[in-house]
């Protein structure tokens, strides 16, 4: 497996650390625009699914039924941090369907916004499953399997019918037969596919243009669109580069992280889908790649990239609060890259 080196971690100007990755860029007909590594090799997508795996909330009537509104069809989507505006959210949702926490499939695990889990803690409390990541995604399948009438127990469940509903979507998107691959089990219990990572490039630009997909699912995902543009918070958090990003640039770029180091974006406007892959899994290394990567396609203004300047080159502070490095693209990397924009 080829990969390319993407990211260096600075010490006082000496690289101290290097990540490689691969990264592809595809357009919404399928064709590779840029690449970069080995974009052949399977990867798991993780958590860069859940947008795509909302899809069938909204095509099924579930979201009119229930009359989601933007920031729990945001939620659907998300890999949260566990704020209060989440919890109370998945909290209402549920309450709304006449469900509890006890119906997620999820673990019980304390918030990953670090305020939110000490505060927890000094209130003698414990994690639930409100907390977890992924109970944005568990709820929204429990609003389908309610809507359609399917069993509520084991919805997570590989034989589950909602699950081979979520995989008959995902590889529609994907231009594949998902069920050939590979799958493992997420951190949350349900199926992890696997898909080369060009697959899920073009599955993104499948999402960020469905002009190609069947009106019911086209009009499903411009939906989902306008959900995450509106409320961005709830489909990360505060001090996020996912949420921070979809709120600067208003809808143009729609980007969801998967763990392990992957993360997507989606360009509506440009009908471009990018997926990429830090080869060690690092969380720290791949935003600053996709801001490259967005930089060099030029899909970022001026005035965005400085409201991003803090995930475009993050600084490495000491116990102390002190600046001594950074998180950089690696200098041999993208060709015309403006590195006076990212040193």
């Amino acid at each position: 497996m080829s990969y390319e080196l993407f990211v260096e971690v600075t010490r006082n100007g000496t690289v101290e650390s290097r990540h490689f990755g691969a990264a592809v860029v595809c357009d919404f007909k399928g064709d590779v625009v840029d690449r970069w590594g080995d974009i052949e090799s399977l990867i798991f997508p993780r958590s860069a699914l859940k947008p795509l795996l909302a899809i069938h909330l909204v095509e099924s009537g579930a979201s009119d039924r229930y009359a989601l509104n933007n920031a729990e069809l945001s939620l659907a989507c998300s890999s949260h941090q566990g704020e209060q505006m989440h919890q109370n959210l998945v909290a209402s949702w549920l309450n709304r369907l006449g469900l509890t926490e006890e119906h997620l499939a999820c673990g019980a695990v304390l918030p990953e916004h670090t305020e939110s889990a000490h505060q927890l803690l000094a209130a003698g409390q414990a994690g639930c499953r409100l907390h977890h990541n992924c109970s944005g995604k568990h709820t929204g399948f429990l609003t389908t399997a309610l809507y359609l009438e399917l069993p509520l127990d084991n919805y997570h469940q590989l034989e589950h019918p909602l699950q081979q509903l979520s995989l008959d979507i995902l590889s529609d998107l994907a231009d594949i037969d998902l069920e050939q691959y590979p799958m493992g089990v997420d951190g949350c219990g349900l199926p992890a596919p696997t898909m080369p990572l060009i697959q899920l490039a073009r599955a993104t630009a499948r999402f960020a243009n469905p002009v190609d997909l069947s009106d019911d699912r086209a009009q499903a995902i411009y939906r989902l669109h306008e959900a995450i543009t509106n409320e961005p918070l709830y489909i990360a958090g505060h001090g996020t580069m996912v949420s921070e990003l979809n709120e600067v640039t208003r809808g143009s770029v729609l980007a969801k992280t998967g763990a392990e180091g992957i993360l997507t974006a989606a360009l509506p406007e440009r009908g471009l889908g990018i997926a990429l892959k830090i080869s060690d899994g690092s969380a720290r290394a791949r935003s600053v790649a996709l801001l490259a990567i967005l930089d060099y396609l030029g899909a970022l203004s001026d005035e965005e990239k400085n409201k991003l300047q803090a995930h475009i080159s993050p600084t490495i502070e000491n116990s102390r609060g002190l600046v001594v490095g950074e998180i950089r693209p690696a200098a041999s990397w993208l060709p015309g890259l403006d590195r006076e924009r990212v040193l």
